[in-house]
């Protein structure tokens, strides 16, 4: 082998990574009871270019609402850290700051105080009244059409491995060649055709037909629970961000996968920007927007990732209190660390927001 892009240590780093939440699994176990072996057959299948992926696990997840998954076995999940970790870096450089989700130093908390800190700006402390606009993307992940989100990854690999985007020919750059031939391996794998159910086939009722892998057209949807699957939904409404950002030129401007609010003082104009986005993402992306939306004054309180922002203080979201008295009261955990950990998970998000009876009613009882 002349020239091996893909490196044994660069696949056992991104083993590293794998198994910090997955060590335990029967997968991750399996994997492990030969883990020489069966990395070194993973690396000679990557820098072969004959690795393959293996069969994903489907279920539905009920909680806190239906969600069809289709979880990757721990030797697929272990290429898909090694391509995040090659290309995630040049995205980080090319995502706006306000996108949240699935990103490091981010998250859910990150983005609440942000809100916060846009909502004391652009009102000057409650002097000066402003609107919020808040839109969702219809049946998101189900959506992606993976023609579109392939070459908008290619042209930032292309840029990573600084190849000129009129170039025609790849053969020259065989690192660049590896890595695409991953991507589309990767990104082209439908899980639907070689899967494990998990679930009883009745729980499928459950779920919305739309949001199901199993009903997609060809080369449409991501699979709900893998890592790409995150990585390539932000990749993809990166487009979005930077229309907001740079056609509209929006100051205040959030998103959570595709969950986004923008703030202004000017109603009229958010009503028009509502028209705008939902355009480029149809023409660009694909996509349609939910037609349920908020626009409303920001004095009304913003419902945004299990919290009511307001203008001087922020609730928790009475869905999220029931949703986490229902789970504790029904008591199926496996065991009392699990049942604490749930109960010190709902109160960390208590703590984001003026909740101090809340908390206090929670440990009471539980």
């Amino acid at each position: 082998m002349d020239h091996e892009v893909f490196s044994f240590q660069d696949l056992y780093s991104a083993y590293i990574d794998c198994r910090r939440r997955k060590r335990n699994t029967v997968n991750a176990l399996e994997f492990e009871l030969d883990l020489g072996e069966n990395l070194l057959r993973l690396h000679k299948e990557l820098n072969e270019k004959s690795y393959q992926p293996d069969r994903s696990v489907c279920f539905i997840n009920t909680y806190p609402k239906p969600r069809e998954i289709f979880a990757a076995s721990f030797r697929d999940r272990i290429i898909h850290h090694l391509l995040v970790r090659k290309i995630e870096p040049h995205w980080e450089k090319v995502f706006i700051h306000d996108s949240y989700a699935c990103r490091p130093d981010k998250g859910t908390h990150a983005a609440v105080d942000r809100m916060s800190r846009f909502i004391q700006q652009i009102t000057h402390g409650r002097r000066k009244r402003a609107y919020y606009l808040q839109l969702d993307v219809k049946n998101f992940f189900m959506s992606i059409d993976k023609q579109i989100l392939f070459k908008i990854l290619e042209k930032g690999l292309m840029r990573q491995f600084n190849i000129p985007l009129n170039f025609i020919s790849f053969d020259h750059n065989p690192d660049f060649d590896a890595y695409r031939e991953l991507l589309k391996t990767v990104l082209f794998h439908n899980p639907a055709i070689y899967y494990e159910r998990r679930s009883p086939i009745e729980k499928w009722k459950l779920l919305n037909p739309e949001k199901s892998l199993f009903n997609c057209a060809t080369n449409f949807g991501l699979p709900i629970g893998n890592l790409t699957s995150q990585f390539f939904a932000n990749v993809y409404l990166n487009e979005l961000d930077q229309f907001v950002k740079h056609q509209l030129k929006s100051k205040y401007y959030i998103r959570y996968v595709d969950d986004f609010i923008i703030l202004n003082e000017d109603k009229f104009l958010l009503e028009k920007w509502h028209g705008e986005i939902a355009e480029f993402i149809k023409e660009k992306l694909k996509l349609t927007l939910k037609s349920d939306f908020s626009l409303r004054p920001i004095s009304c309180g913003i419902n945004f990732l299990g919290y009511v922002q307001h203008e001087t203080h922020r609730l928790v979201r009475r869905r999220v209190i029931g949703n986490c008295e229902s789970k504790i009261s029904k008591n199926e955990f496996k065991s009392q660390e699990k049942k604490q950990e749930t109960i010190n998970s709902y109160t960390a998000h208590f703590e984001k927001a003026d909740s101090f009876r809340l908390r206090e009613k929670i440990c009471s009882i539980y």
